[in-house]
């Protein structure tokens, strides 16, 4: 399973934002494959192995930084990503945009940012939402949690009030889909 590499800058450009310092702690924490990828410019339009590019650097980032909380700094990095991905034009188009049309694209913006993925809306009303991931080859909690962060701030951006994505249900445990 692959992940675009605008997703894999986000980790470097939240590392060094918020802990400059330690930049190098996190980068020498990280498995070799992991090392490889960091240590050269990470290109934005390149795909990059989801565990080595994502998943154990936010595990990484949760145990140096979040007292081993990787779903703490999963959340946080997703919304972190959210804002570093909706700048510019983009955060205008959010913005101007209403909740339901970002919601109608979430498909598109999932294949975007993984691949292979699917993901469903099967339920949609004025105040909730039910997303189903039914495709996701190397499910892991790290990442659904990423993702829930990266929708919470999307809605957010959009307009959306006292916004809360839960997970009840997860590839990673077993499912059969990840629902938020």
């Amino acid at each position: 399973m692959q992940v675009k590499g605008v997703s894999v800058k986000s980790v470097v450009e939240y590392i060094k934002k918020q802990y400059p310092q330690q930049y190098r702690d996190w980068l020498n924490a990280l498995p070799d494959n992991s090392q490889v990828i960091f240590k050269d410019f990470v290109r934005v339009n390149e795909w990059y192995p989801l565990t080595a590019a994502l998943t154990l650097p936010i595990k990484t980032v949760g145990k140096l930084f979040f007292n081993d909380d990787w779903k703490k700094a999963a959340r946080i990095m997703g919304r972190f990503s959210a804002d570093d991905a909706l700048t510019g034009i983009y955060k205008l188009y959010v913005k101007i945009g209403t909740p339901r049309h970002i919601i109608d694209r979430a498909g598109r913006i999932m294949s975007a940012y993984f691949q292979p993925s699917e993901i469903r809306i099967v339920k949609s009303d004025k105040s909730s939402l039910v997303m189903h991931i039914i495709k996701f080859d190397e499910p892991d909690e790290a990442i659904e949690n990423n993702i829930a962060g990266w929708i919470e701030r999307a809605l957010e951006i959009s307009g959306c009030k006292d916004v809360e994505i839960l997970i009840t249900k997860s590839l990673a445990r077993k499912d059969t889909f990840t629902e938020f």
